[in-house]
C-alpha cells in the first residue's frame, strides 16, 4: 500500500468496493485501470489464488491483468486515427457533454439541469437541433432509448433517461441518482376474455408467449418466477399479440392503465416500477470531477423536491 501512496495523493488511484469483475475465480482484490476520453476500461484483474490451489499449488498467491491492446491505441495512437479520442486533450479542457432525451422526459430534464445550476437558455427553444452548446457543456438530443449507448460508447459523458432504457441497452453503466420523475410501471397482461388461458397452455406447451417491446425486461420477469417464455419482440400496438391469438400475454409499459383498458387487457402481475435516471459510463464518472459533482447537486435538488 506504502507504493500507492503517490497515487492517492495526486487522485490518480480510487478505492472502490462496487466493482465486481465478471469472472468468478477472482478470489481478493480486484482493479480496473481507466483513461481520459475512453468510454470503457484499459486493464483489469486481481488475485485469483484458488485457481493455482485447485491445481496443486496451495498457499501459493496469484495475480494477473489483461490489457486491451485496441483501447490503449485510441488513447495512444495519432490525432484522429482512432476516431474516439484525441491524445493530450483533457477532459477538463472541453466541454461536459450531457445525453438529453427528447419527447415526455425533456420537461422535467430541463427543470433539474437548471436547477442543478446548468445553463439551459438553449435548449429552451430547441427545434430540429441535435447538439446545443453552452457555456462549458454540450447537450446532445437524442431518444431516450438510445441515451445509454450514446454514453456507453463515448459519444456523451453523462446522461438522462429512464431506468428502463438502461435496462434493456445492456451496456456498463452506472446508475448515479434516482431523479424521481417519468414514473412508469411494467405489467404483464392478457384480455379479460381468457383468463386462465395463458396458465393452460404453460401446463401443455411449458412454455408462455409473450409479445413486448422490452425483450430484456420481460426476460428477467420471468427468471425471476420461474416460467419458461418465448418472447415475440414487437415495435407497436404489442396489444394485438394476445388479441389475435399470437401471442398469450404482453409485457409493456403503463402510467395509467388506460390503453389497456381500451383494449379489453387485465393485468395480470406487475413486472417493474421506473423512474428517469442520470448515469454515467464507469470511466468518465472516475476520470471527470464534473460528473460527480453534477451528480451531487442533482441528488440535492432530489431532495429539495421531496422536502416540498
Amino acid at each position: 500500500m506504502e507504493s500507492c501512496a503517490p497515487l492517492v495523493r495526486q487522485g490518480r488511484l480510487r478505492f472502490d468496493f462496487s466493482i465486481i469483475n465478471s469472472f468468478d475465480y477472482y478470489t481478493g482484490l480486484v482493479f480496473k485501470a481507466y483513461a481520459e476520453g475512453i468510454a470503457a476500461s484499459l486493464a483489469s484483474g486481481g488475485h485469483y489464488d484458488t485457481v493455482l490451489a485447485n491445481l496443486g499449488l496451495p498457499n501459493v498467491s496469484a495475480c494477473g491483468f489483461a490489457m486491451s491492446l485496441e483501447r490503449l491505441q485510441e488513447v495512444l495512437g495519432e490525432q484522429g486515427e482512432s476516431g474516439v479520442v484525441t491524445p493530450g486533450v483533457r477532459l477538463a479542457d472541453r466541454p461536459l457533454r450531457i445525453a438529453v432525451p427528447k419527447g415526455s422526459l425533456f420537461p422535467d430534464t430541463l427543470r433539474v439541469l437548471e436547477a442543478a445550476g446548468l445553463p439551459v437558455e438553449g435548449l429552451r427553444d430547441l427545434g430540429r437541433k441535435l447538439i446545443v452548446r453552452e457555456e462549458d457543456v454540450e447537450y446532445i438530443i437524442v431518444r431516450a432509448q438510445d441515451a445509454p449507448s450514446f454514453v456507453a460508447f463515448g459519444g456523451a459523458d453523462c446522461g438522462i433517461c429512464g431506468r428502463d432504457s438502461i435496462i434493456e441497452a445492456d451496456v456498463d453503466l452506472l446508475q448515479l441518482v434516482d431523479l424521481q420523475y417519468g414514473w412508469c410501471r411494467f405489467v404483464v397482461a392478457e384480455p379479460k376474455t381468457a383468463a386462465g388461458q395463458a396458465e393452460r397452455a404453460y401446463a401443455w406447451r411449458g412454455t408462455v408467449r409473450v409479445a413486448t417491446k422490452y425483450p430484456r425486461i420481460t426476460q428477467a420477469y420471468y427468471d425471476r418466477i420461474g416460467q419458461q417464455v418465448d418472447i415475440v419482440q414487437l415495435h407497436g400496438n404489442i396489444e394485438l399479440g394476445p388479441i389475435v391469438g399470437m401471442t398469450d400475454r404482453i409485457v409493456d409499459i403503463t402510467a395509467t392503465g388506460a390503453t389497456l383498458a381500451q383494449n379489453d387487457l387485465a393485468i395480470v402481475d406487475d413486472v417493474l416500477e421506473c423512474t428517469a435516471r442520470f448515469f454515467a459510463g464507469p470511466a468518465a464518472y472516475r476520470c471527470d470531477a464534473r460528473i460527480r459533482a453534477l451528480a451531487k447537486r442533482l441528488a440535492e435538488v432530489v431532495r429539495a423536491d421531496e422536502a416540498e
